[in-house]
Order: C-alpha cells, then sequence, then structure tokens
C-alpha cells in the first residue's frame, strides 16, 4: 500500500486520556506520531467520554464510540463480560473504511471479529501482541480450569491476525516459542516520549520511592508498602509516592494505615497530565515495579530517562526485568525485605557515582518508522 494519507484504524477497549495503562500510552504515542506524519487516525474504542457524541476528537485523533462503557474489571481481575461485549461490538467495523487495521489484542475477543471483518472486506488486519500468558501462568493467574479455557482461548487467537506486532524482544520469541505462532510479525518495541521528560521541570515535592501504575493484584503494591515500614525502622522520614488507580487502592489506603505509614506513603491516585507524573519522578530516587507480569515495562524507561535507579523482581513473566542496566538498578526476589534491602541499597549510592542510561534510544520516534514500514505505508 502506497498513499501519502492513509487511514488508520486503531482499536483498542481502553484509551487515554481516559483510562491509563502501558497499553494506553502505546496507543496514544503511536497515534498522536502517525497524525504528525500526516495520515488520519481513528480509535474504535468504548464510550469512555460523556455526553451523547459517539465521537470524540483529541490532538488530530478521532475516537469513535463502538460499544457502551462496560467496566473492565470485576472485582480484582479483568472482565470477561467486558471482553466479549466490546468484542462484539467490533463487528461494527465492516462499516469502517480504512487503509490499515490494528487491533489490540487484549482481551482477545476483538480479534475474531476483526479476522470476519478482514474475510468479509478482503483486507488483512494487523494485532498488537502486548504479551505472552502461556498455560501454566493463566492457571496460575485465575485457576487450572479457567486457565485452560484462557490458554485455549490465547492460543486461538493468535492464529487470527495476518500480521502480528510484537511490543517487546520477549513477547516476539515467547509467541514463536510458547504460541507456536509462525505467521509474519515485526517488533515495534515500546517507548518514550523523551522530549517531553527532558522538558519536565522538577516537582515540589520531594521523595526517595516512586512507584507509577494500574493498582491491581499482580502490580503487588502492597509488598512496596510493607518495604518502606521495613525501612522506616532505621529512616523514619522515607518518603514514596504512588501514582495511579484501580481495584486495589482501597485495600492499600487501608495497609498504608494500618502499618501507621501516612507520614511516609502518599496514595496520589491518578493523575492526569504526564508531565506531572515526569516531575513527580524527576524528583524521587528509586522506582520500584514489583510487578509479575509486564510484557515490557514502559515505566522503567522513564524512570531512566528521569534519572532514578530502578529496582524490579525476578519472575518468569516479569519482561521489565530485562530492561535493568547494570549499575543503575536490582532485580531481586519478590519480599518486602528483598526489596527493602535493594531500594536502601540505591539510596546509598551518591549522584555522582550512578551509571547513567542514555533513554533517548527508547523514543517512540524510531519505533513508528518500524510500525509504518509493516504496515507499508
Amino acid at each position: 500500500m502506497s498513499t501519502s494519507r492513509s487511514k488508520i484504524a486503531l482499536v483498542s477497549d481502553a484509551v487515554l486520556p481516559f483510562h491509563s495503562g502501558g497499553k494506553e500510552q502505546r496507543i496514544d504515542h503511536i497515534a498522536k506520531a502517525l497524525v504528525t506524519r500526516g495520515h488520519a487516525v481513528h480509535i474504535y474504542t468504548m464510550k469512555w467520554w460523556p455526553g451523547r457524541r459517539k465521537t470524540y476528537q483529541h490532538a488530530g485523533i478521532t475516537y469513535h464510540a463502538i460499544s457502551r462503557l462496560y467496566p473492565l474489571y470485576h472485582g480484582k481481575r479483568r472482565s470477561f463480560l467486558e471482553g466479549i461485549m466490546f468484542g462484539l461490538a467490533c463487528l461494527k467495523l465492516l462499516w469502517v473504511d480504512y487503509d490499515v487495521l490494528e487491533v489490540d489484542h487484549m482481551p482477545y475477543f476483538p480479534l475474531f471479529s476483526a479476522k470476519l471483518v478482514s474475510l468479509i472486506r478482503r483486507k488483512p488486519f494487523f494485532a498488537t501482541w502486548h504479551e505472552t500468558v502461556g498455560l501454566q501462568a493463566w492457571r496460575h493467574y485465575i485457576g487450572y480450569s479457567a486457565g485452560t479455557v484462557a490458554y485455549v482461548l490465547e492460543r486461538l487467537s493468535v492464529k487470527l491476525p495476518n500480521h502480528i506486532i510484537a511490543v517487546s524482544d520477549r513477547t516476539f520469541a515467547q509467541t514463536r516459542t510458547l504460541l507456536h505462532y509462525t505467521g509474519p510479525m515485526t517488533l515495534v518495541s515500546n517507548g518514550i516520549d523523551f522530549g517531553a521528560i527532558v522538558k519536565a521541570p522538577l516537582a515540589k515535592q520531594h521523595s526517595d520511592v516512586m512507584y507509577t501504575g494500574r493498582l491491581v493484584r499482580h502490580k503487588h503494591v502492597d509488598v512496596l508498602i510493607q518495604a518502606i515500614a521495613k525501612l522506616k525502622t532505621t529512616q523514619p522520614r522515607i518518603k514514596a509516592v504512588i501514582i495511579g488507580d484501580g481495584p486495589e487502592r482501597q485495600r492499600l489506603e487501608g495497609l498504608v494505615h494500618e502499618l501507621g505509614l501516612e507520614a511516609n506513603v502518599t496514595l496520589a491516585g491518578r493523575i492526569e497530565d504526564s508531565n506531572d507524573v515526569f516531575a513527580q519522578m524527576k524528583s524521587s530516587k528509586v522506582f520500584v515495579s514489583p510487578s509479575t507480569r509486564e510484557g515490557f515495562g514502559i515505566t522503567v524507561l522513564e524512570a531512566y530517562a528521569c534519572g532514578l535507579d530502578v529496582v524490579t523482581v525476578n519472575h518468569p513473566d516479569n519482561a521489565a526485568q530485562f530492561l535493568v542496566r547494570e549499575g543503575a538498578g536490582l532485580v531481586c526476589e519478590l519480599s518486602a525485605d528483598a526489596i527493602a534491602a535493594s531500594i536502601a541499597q540505591l539510596l546509598k549510592v551518591k549522584r555522582a557515582d550512578k551509571a547513567t542510561v542514555d533513554a533517548s534510544v527508547f523514543d517512540w520516534e524510531k519505533s513508528v518508522q518500524t510500525l509504518q514500514e509493516a504496515y507499508e505505508l
């Protein structure tokens, strides 16, 4: 396909600025970059915005509501109902004119509708693959029976796209090995908005430890809070800022109160402006990601760009650990003791002795160029 202005349809159930997370950051940055390069970008999602309008425009991108807004979570886990209903709504893409169709692989169900659309329209479609889970991880996450069903769904889903866009080296490799995918696949790595990070000022509030991300069970923010409680015994003025929201927030607030950490841990909630998040990160010292499920780990790269050292955990489903650079972070076991010890070790290192990481190499522009080539634009 060769055209100066292509209509690109991106499909995702959750998008910025209404819901934050790694995949939301990715689609937002890529969409904006494609607009800058002269393409017409349309995002098809749930109706996140108020009012009767079925479309919403921001930064040159047109957002289309193809379903009503369903809660993403049922309790502490992703909602199967939301996935199914949004997947069915994706059949509306039959009446959408596009040159390129790319569908977020989670929550799997939209891929089945996209396949039908692709066959009827006689146009191939791409799928963004954020992480490969596999049988054992699914069973550990949601139980033996439900995990087996989820794995079968994952294996079926990977057969549907004409071309997969993998967001990391690890996802690329595991899609081949764990899911036995043999079709076309392009590595388009996640990245960061390096220019925005450089321009972000320092926040007035300083901290020792930072976390930013969703407050969901597999992120294990509770373990970080327990680590801060251990550090308080020797560093009574230690400060930690936790940015983000999610189904775990109320429980984490209770834990902070239970451990008497009101003066040490700030649960800042969701911060809308990413520049404000970068400002908070720049005013901290150590970034901690205790997550055991990361398909990539954008926040680790953002932390490096903000000049922080990084602590993350050694777990087979945590791809963020492979982004940690020697001399600029530590990978430890998932325990309050191990995380506390790692934080303490990094806090002792003088700023002049810290290793530097050239985060500019992770800028989104490099990824978008590779994506355009995969689209053949």
